[in-house]
């Protein structure tokens, strides 16, 4: 069986917590040896590495300290908005780590920088590129082909859901059956129907920004385009708009705030037993709903799979005096080894592809009834479309997360609330200095 300690993570892409302003503050800590919270920069003797607080396994913190053991390596646990706080270092220059983590869905901001960064592929990490998933090292290489960071982990998409409460309210309970069930929206929103009537009190989403979010990213397109035009009035995103709303009007939707009590109470007792998420997102349902060990399954969600999440390994220009050394313990820290350690750590599905077929990744997963997990997440990573963006699209689409709030809280007319959210958003694309036709 593989195991999963439970580590909340958030189950809305990051337009939605920029919109929402979900960006939890956590308190700092240290992970293995500490070289302090200011990090250890060139000449500071020591090769730090930054990351937020869910950190990597100890395991493998105290692996890397055993094979460098000159290279006074160690983990410090950033607290806070961890992309700020990085943000502000490398602008001050001084302080820096060795190494830092990148959240995915800040890579867009710091490909926009990409002079605080050390290109890899100067240190030879192109010789590597074949070990990571294709669309995922991608996702951290510039338009002129320098390459930022590694890929740590990957967020394919997917539908965790009750199966004995979908078994007694007379729905396909297996994975497969209700995967080829649910290829299209609709199918899966009418089930939502079906559950209503066995229990009016039970509904099959959280809220109108996961639909939204999903059926906008499987589009391969978000607000601002490769040619940094606004797109957010276009029909991708009209698209995603219509569906959330559709699933509004059949009383399908809970109308919850993500990591709230309520949420977590409606969890653990099956009025919400259907969620989608990453493969971290069982952390999430562990914390929030202990009890239900063994009674979830996973499986393929309406539409093409999409990517929520995932990070990277960078070095910041100017923090370490021995680069060469730095990208060697990133190697070492994402071995297809490590990465599948970490896999059973956090939940987060290995970028490495070394990693999919060992025995932690490959198990059986026992809060999910014995299911491997992993031959949906890793089909679904070989099929996840690549999602362009701006560092300004989180900006941008707030208005539309708003306004759907507007429309779930308070009944507004959603016609109304899509054309407030296009006005906001083109209003703030026009003061971000984006290209409005």
């Amino acid at each position: 069986m593989t195991a999963f300690r439970p580590h909340r993570r958030s189950v809305l892409g990051a337009s939605a917590l920029a919109a929402m302003g979900l960006l939890a503050a956590c308190s700092t800590s240290t992970t293995g040896k500490s070289g302090g919270s200011d990090g250890g920069g060139a000449g500071g003797g020591q090769n730090t590495m930054w990351y937020w607080p869910e950190g990597f396994d100890e395991k493998i913190i105290s692996a890397v300290q055993e094979k460098f053991p000159e290279a006074g390596f160690s983990q410090v646990i950033q607290g806070g908005d961890f992309k700020q706080k990085l943000q502000t270092t490398l602008q001050a220059g001084s302080g820096l780590p060795a190494i830092t983590g990148i959240k995915g869905e800040d890579i867009a901001f710091f490909k926009s920088v990409p002079e605080y960064f050390v290109d890899l592929n100067t240190l030879g990490a192109e010789d590597k590129k074949g070990e990571y998933l294709d669309w995922k090292w991608e996702q951290a290489t510039t338009t002129d082909g320098k390459q930022l960071g590694i890929p740590i982990d990957i967020g394919p998409t997917a539908l965790f859901y009750r199966f004995d409460v979908f078994e007694e309210a007379g729905l396909p309970a297996d994975p497969t059956e209700l995967g080829e069930a649910i290829t299209e929206w609709d199918a899966l929103f009418e089930m939502g129907k079906k559950l209503q009537e066995k229990d009016s009190e039970t509904y099959l989403l959280r809220n109108l920004a996961g639909v939204f979010d999903y059926a906008r990213r499987q589009s391969g397109k978000a607000f601002i385009d490769e040619s940094g035009t606004f797109i957010g009035a276009e029909e991708h995103v009209r698209h995603a708009w219509d569906l959330a709303v559709s699933a509004h009007e059949m009383g399908i939707n809970a109308a919850l705030d993500s990591n709230t009590a309520d949420t977590a109470a409606m969890v653990a007792s099956g009025k919400l037993p259907a969620d989608f998420g990453a493969s971290w997102h069982l952390a999430d349902l562990i914390v929030d709903a202990p009890d239900t060990s063994g009674k979830w399954h996973v499986t393929t969600h309406p539409g093409e799979a999409t990517n929520q999440g995932g990070s990277f390994l960078g070095i910041p220009e100017g923090g370490t005096e021995d680069p060469e050394l730095a990208l060697e313990i990133i190697f070492e820290i994402l071995s297809a080894q490590n990465l599948a350690t970490e896999y059973t750590h956090s939940g987060n599905f290995p970028a490495n592809i070394g990693s999919f077929d060992t025995p932690e990744v490959t198990g059986e997963v026992e809060f999910l009834g014995g299911q491997v997990a992993s031959e949906v997440f890793s089909a679904a990573a070989e099929h996840v479309r690549p999602l362009f963006e701006d560092s300004r699209d989180g900006t941008v689409g707030a208005p539309f997360w708003a306004q759907l709030t507007e429309v779930e809280a308070s009944g507004k007319d959603p016609e109304t609330a899509w054309n407030d959210a296009v006005k906001e958003a083109t209003r703030l694309a026009e003061q971000n200095g984006v290209k409005v036709d």
